[in-house]
């Protein structure tokens, strides 16, 4: 489950920021809202008994815990300190008096959500819901979404359509997949090639083409199947490996 608070931190920033705050109100709210993302990290990295990023990948990696929820959580406390860093950021730049312009872009869930909310704006059932380590976002077709997007090398996308729930991830555990580390867990659990989306591929472009596909066909039935016994098959469409 994502981590939820009444609102996420950078909207509570970017709200007090224009509230005309003191410096020392500033650094007050800041304080509160780092303490707050760390310790929701430090409450991820626990569930598994590590102190790392790093140790909880090297489980999932040897299947000493299992994949999933493992991943996602995995990615939750990457996003916890992208974010805990777009806080710092932002707390610079503003009492600084830096030019919006010059706040670097930490946060891939905060561009991916003001992209989302401009593109989709026709097809969103509500506003893109921004959790501390999730995206959620639900469209006019009952397609229902949830993000967690570090890089474009480390993500996970789940999405539910009716009774059906289906992923794309880059867990690191399935290596005789030609797309490895990205691999597709089908609507009855099958691992399929995850040729939906692409290696290394900036995350927008990467999400938003395979949402477009998702509004058409939601389970992905109209991707053809090949035989993927060798990193050498062809992917040109959706083929099962075994686990």
């Amino acid at each position: 489950m994502p981590i939820q608070e009444p609102s996420h931190p950078l909207d509570r920033t970017n709200h007090m920021a224009k509230a005309d705050m003191s410096p020392e109100a500033l650094q007050a709210l800041f304080s509160e809202i780092n303490y707050q993302l760390r310790e929701s990290r430090k409450a991820v990295l626990q569930r598994y008994a590590v102190g790392s990023e790093a140790e909880l990948l090297a489980k999932i990696r040897h299947a000493s815990v299992a994949e999933h929820p493992a991943y996602e959580l995995y990615l939750s406390a990457l996003i916890l300190e992208q974010t805990r860093m777009q806080i710092r950021a932002e707390m610079l730049s503003q009492l600084t008096h830096a030019p919006e312009s010059e706040i670097p872009s930490i946060s891939v869930h905060w561009g991916l959500k003001e992209k989302l909310q401009s593109h989709y704006a026709l097809r969103l059932a509500e506003p893109v819901r921004l959790a501390q380590d999730a995206l959620m976002f639900s469209f006019d077709t009952g397609l229902s979404v949830e993000v967690r997007y570090f890089s474009a090398q480390e993500y996970s996308i789940m999405w539910r359509w009716r009774d059906a729930e289906l992923r794309i991830d880059t867990a690191p555990t399935h290596p005789d997949c030609t797309t490895f580390p990205r691999h597709l867990h089908g609507e009855d659990g099958t691992l399929v090639l995850a040729v939906a989306t692409s290696a290394d591929t900036d995350c927008w472009p990467n999400l938003s083409g395979l949402l477009d596909l998702l509004l058409q066909d939601p389970l992905l039935k109209t991707l053809g199947a090949a035989p993927a016994s060798t990193r050498h098959a062809a992917t040109d469409g959706v083929a099962s490996f075994n686990d």
